[in-house]
């Protein structure tokens, strides 16, 4: 899937601390949990080991589609707390931007004690996009950090979010295998009439989805085993299992998910249309860097040199603007850009 797919991920201490800052997150009264994440409190446990700080005991998303391409996404977890690092999976984290936003967000706990605990929205903080290190100068991606209370060895906690979004492409990655041992977890899919879908699985067995209504889907996993972490390992979101599902309207639309490379090559193709276009000074900068080069391989050298130490990078990504790479005369007068702003003058400059 694509650069702008914003992953679920652990809150690190600086987010804790400005969650900790804010307004004070217990509930005012006890709150009754919904029935789903009731349901579970008896549930057996996924294997694991006596190392294993949490496990998922539920994941459900609940995709329903729209005819104009508008999607209503529900997201569920349920997980049970074993040891004190488990501690972190009371904190529920939602990226928005003004194509997606929160509908609803909700979280609750059920202690041992049989007491149970309520946070809605309204208990959220807000902040810009975390995990970023360095160059986020500006981003219409924001997130809402929502903390559980309660969160304690023995104790059951679970969150839902609503949202509604609007993509540029239609297609959606359902990851559900994550770094802590899962007991079940589902995905559903609701189609307008005449819509039609393709699904790929990734580093997993593929399951058959069963019909749970008319234009509705869903499939289901079960047991699935964590991913480990380890030196040196790839990105979790290159091996986990997944399944990629591309949304495809009637043949009238021109929107629709990518069947194949070559339509995902076309997409991006025109996205790009006239961006590596050289300007004049672009043209004299490339004569300068290269001039002393004897060789093709020196020639390149000094203009990946050029791009990799003399434009920063810094990002600016609004809208589409996190798709859509600037034009190279704008990335070399500026100075700055983002990967796919620095490919594209090193491009334009080759």
């Amino acid at each position: 899937m694509l650069a702008r797919w914003f992953l679920r991920s652990t809150a690190s201490a600086f987010w804790l601390a400005i969650v900790l800052a804010g307004p004070a997150l217990l509930p005012a009264a006890a709150g009754d949990a919904p029935s789903w994440m009731r349901a579970l409190t008896n549930a057996p446990l996924p294997d694991h080991d006596e190392t294993t700080d949490a496990v998922l005991l539920y994941s459900e998303t609940i995709l329903v589609v729209q005819g104009s391409g508008k999607i209503k996404r529900t997201t569920r977890e349920v997980y049970k707390i074993l040891r004190v690092g488990g501690k972190e999976y009371g904190t529920v984290l939602a990226d928005f931007d003004d194509e997606s936003k929160i509908l609803s967000m909700h979280g609750w706990c059920i202690s041992t004690s049989g007491r149970d605990y309520a946070v809605k929205e309204s208990d959220a903080v807000e902040t810009s996009l975390r995990g970023v290190a360095n160059g986020e100068l500006f981003s219409d991606v924001r997130t809402k950090i929502l903390e559980i209370p309660a969160v304690d060895p023995g104790n059951i906690v679970g969150y839902e979010i609503e949202q509604e979004e609007h993509p540029y492409v239609l297609q959606d990655v359902w990851m559900f295998q994550t770094s802590v041992p899962t007991r079940e977890a589902r995905y559903t899919l609701q189609l307008p009439a005449g819509w039609e879908y393709k699904a790929v699985w990734l580093n997993a067995s593929g399951v058959q989805p069963v019909a749970s209504g008319k234009n509705q889907w869903q499939w289901t996993v079960s047991g699935v085993k964590a991913i480990r972490a380890e030196v040196d390992m790839p990105p979790r979101r290159g091996i986990a299992g997944q399944m990629l599902v591309s949304l495809l309207p009637p043949a009238e639309s021109n929107r629709k998910g990518f069947e194949t490379w070559a339509e995902m090559g076309k997409w991006e193709a025109n996205l790009t249309q006239g961006r590596r276009d050289p300007s004049p000074e672009i043209k004299r900068k490339v004569a300068e860097l290269t001039a002393n080069s004897a060789t093709t391989l020196a020639k390149m050298q000094a203009l990946g040199g050029f791009v990799q130490h003399d434009i920063r990078y810094v990002a600016i990504e609004l809208g589409i603007g996190g798709w859509q790479p600037h034009p190279a005369k704008d990335i070399f007068a500026h100075g700055y850009g983002d990967c796919k702003d620095k490919a594209t003058l090193m491009s334009s400059m080759l």
